[in-house]
């Protein structure tokens, strides 16, 4: 499957305030393109396509309009950045092929949610080219953790049927299809919390079916990658969100999710094994992790499993302050973790990564 990263801006000479590109930027890669010099393939192979010109000006226009007809756009949303509402603007801007419209300058958390609706939509929309099991898990699986952590921040119980359910269709789909896919699907949906819980939830279910673990355990690394971080549905979200490093005093409350974690699972009688998952995956083999400083044999092998995993996630996905990582150099960082990490499941978890860059790894054998 095609992965689509760019977010292409198109735009004319006019001074307008374009402070947004720096917004942009923090979330994907851009390219800008002058309109006098747009190509209909600018619009192909963009994740996004934002429009900011004069809407009012006949020479702007009408190179715009001969190239946005003859342009391959499917699944593409365009978003026009407006001076003003004015009927004629929007208008206009329908003619075009809006998909959607913005005032801007606009306050920055405006403009961060029309775009990652809009990048949410045609990702959303492109999990209907793969196959048909993982379209399913993948749709199922985003209103199953969102109903999940919305729930759990409301203080309500978690259902577990439905979160089992959902992680009964990623792995027969990890298992059917591999991993490459269906990861690669779901790395520009602007839903960080499932972003990155699925991302945990299938490095530990492949992890899972290389170690040669059988169905009823896979389910419980399955929810327990699902669920791992489900605390956080209680951490304040100017502390989730931030997009910049945490304050030492941040991080402090930002660790308080492992705890919440505990209690929220504790709660609901979930098992205890996914309980430890959830609650340890930040331990350390050398007690430098958190929430209990658990030392050596004290950190349980599937805890040990998810701290991988979570670590893994962590260090190829791109946040607003950072990069992605490639994952072999991913691996060699966690590698060089020799005290905090189990290393022999480092090497092991390598096949795994590598099978997210597509390379071969097959689990067909594995999980009968």
């Amino acid at each position: 499957m095609q992965i689509k990263k760019t977010v292409t801006i198109i735009h004319d000479n006019n001074k307008y305030d374009r402070s947004f590109i720096k917004l942009v930027k923090r979330y994907h890669t851009i390219k800008m393109v002058d309109i006098k010099s747009m190509h209909p393939n600018d619009f192909k192979d963009s994740l996004l396509v934002i429009i900011q010109i004069n809407l009012g000006d006949p020479e702007v226009l009408r190179p715009l309009k001969e190239k946005m007809f003859l342009s391959e756009r499917e699944h593409v949303p365009v978003l026009f950045l407006l001076r003003n509402f004015s009927r004629r603007e929007i208008v206009q801007a329908n003619i075009l092929g809006a998909t959607d419209y913005a005032l801007y300058p606009c306050p920055d958390n405006n403009f961060i949610k029309v775009m990652g609706d809009l990048v949410n939509r045609a990702v959303e929309q492109a999990w209907e080219k793969l196959s048909k099991i993982q379209e399913t898990a993948l749709k199922v699986s985003l209103k199953v953790v969102e109903k999940t952590f919305r729930n759990a921040a409301a203080g309500l119980e978690v259902a577990q049927d439905e979160v089992k359910d959902s992680c009964r269709l990623i792995i027969e789909a990890t298992a059917k299809d591999g991993l490459s896919d269906w990861m690669n699907a779901i790395r520009q949906h602007h839903n960080y919390t499932y972003r990155h819980s699925m991302m945990v939830c299938g490095y530990l279910t492949s992890f899972g079916m290389l170690l040669g673990v059988k169905k009823d355990d896979l389910q419980v690394l399955a929810v327990g990658g699902l669920l791992h971080d489900i605390g956080k549905s209680v951490t304040p979200v100017e502390i989730l969100d931030k997009p910049a490093r945490l304050t030492p005093k941040e991080w402090e409350i930002m660790k308080e999710h492992a705890e919440h974690s505990c209690h929220i699972l504790e709660k609901g009688n979930w098992d205890g094994v996914m309980i430890d998952i959830a609650t340890h995956h930040h331990e350390k083999l050398d007690g430098s992790g958190y929430p209990h400083g658990l030392k050596g044999s004290q950190v349980s092998d599937l805890a040990r499993m998810a701290a991988i995993a979570d670590i893994f996630s962590g260090l190829v996905d791109k946040r607003s302050y950072k990069e992605a990582m490639s994952a072999e150099a991913a691996i060699n960082i966690m590698l060089d973790m020799k005290d905090q990490l189990d290393i022999p499941l480092v090497r092991a978890f390598r096949a795994v990564a590598l099978s997210d860059e597509g390379k071969a790894f097959s689990f067909q054998k594995k999980t009968a």
